[in-house]
């Protein structure tokens, strides 16, 4: 009898240890479904921003050579432009500018693109060069302004020569990052302010709206990839989330730092209204 109760007892207890690993699983394989559902939310948002990304420098670029076409076409009797000699020349000039610079727009979105891959597989490189910040930043500055024309863009630069080790290219990378969302996330005629000045062994440079400042408890999700803002921040802008995380790690590879400077709460007299971020590089 007592056999029996025994073996009745192991038998219970067998059960509730298989019952208890099945629980288990289920446990698991409800977790992993739930997290590939997230996964594929996330694709799918990623997918619509990244359309939403591209449709806006390519009906530029469409909108644009179009412009060129027609400009190109005008003629009247005896083959005499209808338009004044300058006037073409100028809507030429704007129309191949912002053709250009929304190319370039264009390249910096798929360099995030790979970039985001290349980091996560360990195979992000820079390719240093001896360059001159001050006229990288000058540069990156002009390419932006035929995009912007409601912005006024300004530069202040504490000297015209900053010689550093640097890669140029991905430098400009970020810079027309931060000048991407400076214009994205600002009104129309306010003005965006790029600032470079040195300390003793540092060259710094910001990128400074008038938009909205970001609010402190939304500043960890600024540097995260695929990451957003909330609507109350963002508006009806949207953009892919990488431009900060990868302008980061740039950044960060060159030594440097990059960070949003601290909020200004609206209701003070004093400090700019808006939103700076500033990176900072090493000279030696």
């Amino acid at each position: 009898m007592q056999v029996q109760q025994d073996s009745s007892q192991d038998s219970n207890a067998d059960a509730a240890q298989t019952i208890q690993a099945l629980q288990q699983k289920i446990d698991e394989l409800t977790t992993t479904n739930l997290a590939l559902q997230e996964q594929l939310a996330r694709k799918e948002q990623f997918t619509a921003m990244i359309a939403h990304e591209l449709r806006n420098p390519l009906t530029s670029i469409i909108s644009y050579a179009q412009i060129l076409i027609r400009t190109n076409g005008k003629t009247g009797e005896n083959g005499k432009t209808h338009d004044n000699g300058r006037q073409r020349a100028n809507s030429l000039q704007r129309a191949s500018n912002v053709i250009f610079s929304q190319g370039r727009r264009l390249a910096r979105l798929v360099n995030d693109l790979l970039d985001s891959s290349n980091l996560t597989s360990g195979k992000f490189t820079l390719v240093r060069n001896t360059c001159n910040i001050a006229t990288v930043v000058s540069e990156m500055v002009e390419l932006m302004r035929p995009v912007a024309p409601y912005h006024t863009l300004v530069m202040d630069a504490q000297t015209a020569t900053i010689i550093g080790n640097f890669d140029s290219e991905r430098i400009q990378q970020v810079l027309g990052n931060l000048l991407d969302n400076a214009i994205k996330y600002s009104d129309e005629h306010t003005t965006i302010t790029v600032r470079v000045w040195t300390t003793p062994d540092k060259v710094h440079v910001s990128v400074h709206n008038q938009g909205t400042s970001i609010p402190s408890a939304e500043i960890g999700l600024l540097f995260q990839p695929y990451s957003r803002l909330s609507a109350a921040t963002m508006g009806t802008r949207r953009g892919v989330g990488l431009g900060l995380h990868t302008a980061r790690s740039i950044i960060e590879a060159h030594g440097g730092e990059l960070h949003l400077e601290p909020h200004i709460d609206e209701k003070q007299a004093e400090g700019p209204k808006g939103t700076t971020f500033t990176f900072t590089l090493p000279l030696s």
